[in-house]
Order: structure tokens, then C-alpha cells, then sequence
């Protein structure tokens, strides 16, 4: 497979905290981009929690998603989610703050595979979960 230029991963990396308003609605940011690896991060506020005052399901799923998005994308090819799973392990309260890490562990010229973790500050496992990918055409 091609190699990884610094600038495709910095451009990557800036258009993923410039251009996904929805993870910056949350408060999500990525943090760490490398070739197939991806860290962004997530603060559990008044605005991301349920009616259980847990860690909306949704902001865990969309913080995951996000490094998900950027470890896709690091390649410089553009990336798509075909599907996802995640398993909710532990709820995440407010105060947290969430680290998702996503590592692409397999890819072909067309279908790649992520397996992605989040974890709260005290390193307790929240999610876990993987992403299926797809490799567009073009650049």
C-alpha cells in the first residue's frame, strides 16, 4: 500500500477539526492522527448526557465515530463508514473525559476494518467496538 506524507496527514487532520461542525457541537476534537491510528477526545457535559445523568449513548458512539473518521481517512484516500458496532462496557458520568483511539487492522484497495476503544480519564473501558470502511475513488 502507498506511504503516508506529513502533509496528507495534517491536511486530514485539520479538516477533521475544522469541518465535522457535528463532533464540534459536542465538544469533540481530535487530538492525534497517524497512519491508520487516530485519538479525539470528548468532555461529558449538561449538553452530552441522558435522563439518566450517564454519558448519552449517542456522544459516546459519535466521539468513537470520529476517530474512526480520521484513522480512515489518514491514508489519504477518501474513507466512508459502511457499518458499526459498539458495546457500551460502563456509563460514562458527567466530569468524564473521553478518549477515543481508532486503528484501521485491515484494508484492501476497497474495504478496510477499524476496531476502536473509549475510556474515560481513570483508563475504565466505556465502549468498545469496530467500523467497516469504504474506499472511495479519487483523492
Amino acid at each position: 500500500m502507498d506511504e503516508v506524507s506529513n502533509d496528507i496527514l495534517k491536511s486530514i487532520f485539520d479538516k477533521v477539526n475544522r469541518e465535522d461542525t457535528f463532533s464540534q457541537g459536542m465538544g469533540a476534537k481530535l487530538i492525534e492522527l497517524l497512519p491508520g491510528f487516530a485519538r479525539t477526545t470528548l468532555p461529558i457535559t449538561h449538553k452530552t448526557i441522558n435522563i439518566y445523568r450517564m454519558a448519552h449513548g449517542g456522544a459516546v458512539f459519535s466521539v468513537a465515530d470520529q476517530a474512526c473518521e480520521a484513522a480512515g481517512n489518514s491514508y489519504g484516500k477518501p474513507a466512508v463508514a459502511l457499518q458499526q458496532n459498539i458495546h457500551f462496557l460502563a456509563a460514562g458520568k458527567p466530569g468524564d473525559f473521553l478518549q477515543a483511539t481508532a486503528k484501521v487492522i485491515h484494508r484492501s484497495n476497497r474495504i478496510g476494518l477499524i476496531e476502536f476503544e473509549v475510556r474515560n480519564q481513570e483508563d475504565l473501558l466505556i465502549a468498545i467496538g469496530q467500523q467497516v470502511i469504504y474506499f472511495k475513488k479519487g483523492k
